[in-house]
């Protein structure tokens, strides 16, 4: 069902499929994939569905690892196609679907860092997995805020704790900076830098009227499940709560991402992966699932009809 739920949210891209998004002058490992796909529209869309799809059970099973959701469970897989196909704007290879496997492997990595006493290399690991992510999607640079806020909630307060993720963060770059220096590009590579500030401010195009109403329904069934995942109908253990807290850190520093400029702001829509996560939580405790099961096949239809408008036009 989750396989043939993402082909038939897809189908439209399949049979008009089309370009990668253009990428930002700081996305270099992005950029490098652009340059190779851009010609072939049909085997990046072929390449962005299957991306999508590993995400989807990879994400899955960090859930059911960490017990956010039932071990037999694949609703987690299953909301994450739903969310990740919504508009056809996302139905297509763009930065953020290429980076989102590092960053749900960096969710990760913090999940099980409340059961740890020695955290230093996971913290290294995260800030490395982050800068990896913001090589083929730059805005990703920002959720070093993500980084410093997950610390504070998991009351980790020693100073070399919270100076490795600027070494984890830089890690990469630095191999990078070695390679534009060997071709002898460092330079003028490093002064592309200058003009980061220009990437921020308003999109480039204002979503539809359809897209506007699809998100507004994502965001209103994700409001309810987290009202859900703070009701008293919860099991409140220690864990539980301190994952929860990690996922509203991912919250609050996804918001400043859809400052940057994009195509469409579902590329720079970050939000998807903690809100899929509350979704399929607050699923294992709700009693009443036809009201619930309504609302998500709501969405589907409205996201159906958003996609197939596009292609009748």
């Amino acid at each position: 069902m989750i396989v043939l739920t993402a082909a038939v949210l897809w189908l439209p891209a399949f049979l008009a499929p089309k370009a990668p998004a253009a990428p930002d002058p700081y996305s270099w490992f992005y950029r490098w994939i652009y340059d190779v796909l851009s010609g072939l529209p049909s085997v990046s869309v072929i390449i962005a569905f299957l991306l999508m799809l590993f995400q989807a059970f990879f994400l899955n099973a960090v859930l059911v690892n960490y017990q956010l959701i039932g071990r037999v469970s694949s609703l987690a897989a299953f909301i994450y196609v739903v969310l990740m196909s919504l508009s056809p704007a996302q139905t297509m290879l763009y930065p953020m679907l290429v980076a989102m496997p590092f960053l749900i492997y960096a969710l990760s990595i913090f999940f099980r860092m409340y059961e740890r006493t020695d955290n230093e290399l996971d913290i290294f690991n995260v800030s490395f997995l982050i800068s990896l992510a913001s090589l083929f999607w730059f805005p990703a640079i920002s959720l070093i805020i993500w980084i410093f806020l997950s610390l504070l909630v998991l009351a980790i307060t020693r100073l070399r704790c919270w100076i490795i993720p600027f070494v984890g963060i830089l890690t990469p770059y630095l191999f990078l900076a070695t390679v534009f220096f060997l071709y002898n590009e460092l330079l003028a590579r490093s002064a592309t830098y200058l003009n980061i500030p220009t990437l921020l401010g308003l999109l480039t195009a204002f979503p539809k009227p359809t897209d506007l109403m699809v998100f507004g329904l994502m965001l209103l069934l994700a409001l309810k499940a987290i009202q859900i995942a703070y009701s008293g109908i919860v099991d409140n253990n220690i864990a539980v709560r301190k994952r929860k807290a990690l996922l509203n850190a991912l919250i609050i520093s996804s918001i400043p991402l859809l400052l940057f400029k994009a195509s469409h702001p579902a590329h720079h829509l970050l939000l998807v992966l903690p809100f899929t996560t509350f979704m399929a939580f607050s699923y294992t405790y709700i009693k009443q699932y036809r009201q619930a099961n309504f609302f998500l096949m709501l969405l589907i239809v409205t996201a159906l009809f958003n996609h197939y408008l596009s292609l009748i036009r």
